[in-house]
């Protein structure tokens, strides 16, 4: 599809209208004019490019400016008819996708509704009136992508779907012919595929699907937290779990034990991975999958980090050797982070390899592998095989064991750069955890670079964010005097919650000399407290307070995923 974008600089005063907003900061803009001076192209782009606003953001606040509507494609019902009003070569000539049609009006939503040859193109083309919106160019493109693929092949999203799940199809049981004829029928296909799709179009990492005395309840973990969406009748909840079983190849007569899956699928043109476990439970078997889509890699300019810490976590992934952990609970965003850190150093003169259970996106130039223990793959047999294969950079998926352990830090102390993850809420922590797993405090002292303990936070949605006046317990969680804060109102965009697409939040520790000799003599973790406080490293509770000050999240939400801190 032919590109195309809003020009930034239709209002003469953008840069310094977003500072006056909040949505940028001086200092930002000041870089942007540096970058502007030196290299050209409008400073809109620029700011966009370099990650200080979402182009969603600035097109939002262009629209209202120019008092024009914004549409967000996400939360948009396209009626078929609309599509097959409007040839897939016009959308495509023109960057567009058709929205509505009211009487002799077609509603078209793009990045740039301000371009008249285009619009004039397209009236002559459709020969009705237009009505152009504001939307976001990723946004067009994935609408376009879910719409006119399925519609070009004569089948609906859901048949679309079908046709690829089939073609994974594993594990029937025998005696089981009755009810494998039943979870293949039509309704009950499309049902489940619906509840992928759905979960898809929301940003969902799981689905939960769970049976009730009278009824099935399915629940989507969006942002972190799980949200009910869907109540079915109660006899829906066989055939439903017999569809998932078959796609992920599992045993669907069984219904007495847990049972694991996995299938891939290839949905609106990428690649998505499901794993699924059921569990027998009073009421029936509970299912949750876990979706893995390949959608690229995050960048470390939009993890999240402070300008600051940043620049600490490039020195430190750009040594030579070394391990660097990275700490938090399960769906804190760890795997995330070694992507975005791998992504950055990759290049034709190392050698990376990696062990991961499970792979959750591909690395082009990365030799990736996944732990399988019925083969007899584990983190341990995988890293062992690594240092034969003459690597510069090991990433292992995570830390479980003593062998693992001790076989990553001496990988560390002789010549590769190691990344991998710990369970430990604290960065600190991992020093004592990698001492309980039987690795020695002298070899801690030596390979040990850093330590990032992080944690993702709910932003506030940026369509209902409203300034706030903040509650007493507030400020005293802030320890501030007079201060603005934001909240979200709650929208279409962000299904009420107030709430949108999460960032991180980071406690980054790296090691002086003096913190090398406490770990050296078995200091306990107090001590090595009071050296990082001495070094003035800031905690994870004080990054989190950096982002509510900034407007980007909530006290609640900082308080949320700290309160064992």
């Amino acid at each position: 599809m032919n590109e195309q974008s809003i020009n930034f600089q239709i209002l003469d005063n953008l840069p310094d209208e977003l500072v006056k907003a909040g949505l940028i900061t001086k200092d930002q803009l000041a870089v942007a004019n540096v970058t502007h001076k030196s290299m050209g192209g409008d400073i809109g782009r620029i700011l966009v490019k370099k990650g200080f606003v979402a182009e969603r953001q600035l097109l939002q606040f262009i629209a209202d400016k120019l008092h024009i509507p914004f549409v967000s494609l996400a939360n948009c019902h396209i009626d078929p008819s609309v599509i097959k009003f409007v040839p897939i070569n016009l959308v495509q000539r023109y960057h567009f996708i058709p929205v509505a049609m009211d009487k002799d009006e077609l509603t078209i939503a793009m990045a740039d509704p301000l371009d008249l040859f285009s619009l004039s193109e397209i009236k002559a083309a459709v020969k009705c009136d237009i009505k152009p919106v504001f939307a976001a160019g990723e946004e067009i493109n994935k609408t376009v992508k879910l719409h006119y693929r399925a519609h070009d092949e004569g089948k609906t999203a859901t048949e679309e779907l079908v046709e690829i799940i089939d073609q994974g199809w594993g594990g029937d049981a025998e005696g089981s012919e009755k009810l494998e004829e039943l979870a293949s029928g039509t309704k009950i296909v499309n049902m489940v595929n619906g509840i992928i799709i759905k979960a898809y179009g929301e940003h969902a990492s799981d689905i939960h699907i769970e049976p009730r005395q009278d009824s099935v309840r399915v629940r989507y973990r969006v942002d972190g937290l799980l949200e009910e969406r869907i109540i079915l009748a109660k006899k829906m909840l066989l055939p439903i779990v017999s569809r998932i079983k078959i796609i992920g190849g599992m045993d669907i007569a069984e219904r007495r034990v847990p049972q694991d899956g996995r299938v891939r699928l290839k949905f609106m043109g990428n690649r998505l991975d499901l794993r699924l476990s059921t569990y027998p439970t009073m009421h029936g078997e509970k299912v949750v999958i876990r979706l893995l889509a390949k959608e690229g890699i995050i960048g470390l300019e939009d993890l999240g980090f402070s300008d600051e810490d940043k620049k600490r976590f490039m020195e430190i992934i750009a040594k030579p050797h070394g391990i660097f952990l990275v700490t938090g609970p399960t769906g804190s965003g760890k795997t995330t982070t070694l992507y975005a850190a791998l992504q950055r150093i990759n290049s034709q003169e190392k050698n990376i390899i990696s062990i991961e259970d499970p792979i959750e996106n591909e690395i082009e130039g990365v030799s990736q592998a996944q732990v399988n223990t019925k083969a007899g793959l584990t983190f341990a047999s995988a890293l062992r095989s690594i240092l034969r294969q003459d690597p510069d950079v090991i990433m292992l998926g995570e830390i479980r064991d003593r062998e693992t352990a001790d076989i990553a830090v001496r990988s560390a102390m002789t010549g590769h750069l190691v990344f991998s993850t710990l369970h430990t809420n604290t960065a600190i922590g991992a020093v004592a955890r990698l001492v309980d797993l039987g690795v020695e405090p002298f070899l801690i002292s030596s390979a040990l670079l850093g330590v990032l303990s992080q944690r993702l936070v709910r932003k506030i949605c940026f369509d209902c964010k409203t300034v706030m006046e903040p509650s007493p317990g507030h400020l005293a969680f802030i320890n501030k005097g007079k201060v603005k804060l934001y909240r979200g109102g709650g929208c279409k965009n962000c299904r009420m919650s107030g709430y949108n697409g999460r960032v991180g939040i980071f406690e980054l520790i790296t090691f002086n000399e003096k913190m090398r000799q406490l770990i050296a003599d078995r200091a306990s973790e107090e001590e090595l407290k009071k050296e990082i406080k001495v070094m003035k490293i800031r905690d994870i509770v004080g990054e989190g307070i950096a982002k509510i000050l900034a407007g980007t999240t909530t006290v609640e939400e900082v308080i949320r995923v700290t309160q064992e801190e």
